[in-house]
């Protein structure tokens, strides 16, 4: 148990757990299963430590920059080149 009173309720004390961290990136969801969380004795409010937080914000960042560097520019296709057809006569 730590000496921190709670931010919520301000009459408990956090400790430590292992809590599961979910984040939402786009349509995808990221899930860190024991993330490290301190919790209030007497309301449960949750709170995630500074430094798991801040390395997951580097992850993510690098993540990002890493997928933007693989995405090349498209190359135009080749459409293939249609039949010649026979010039039209024109009747008179």
């Amino acid at each position: 148990m730590t000496q921190w009173r709670c931010d919520e309720c301000g009459v408990g004390r956090y400790r430590l757990i292992a809590a599961p961290y979910l984040v939402k990136l786009g349509k995808q969801m990221m899930v860190m299963p024991d993330a490290p969380a301190y919790v209030c004795d007497i309301c449960g409010f949750r709170c995630f430590d500074d430094h798991f937080l801040a390395s997951m914000q580097y992850l993510i960042r690098q993540a990002a920059n890493d997928s933007r560097r693989r995405t090349r520019k498209r190359q135009p296709t080749q459409q293939p080149e249609a039949p010649a057809l026979p010039p039209l006569r024109h009747k008179r």
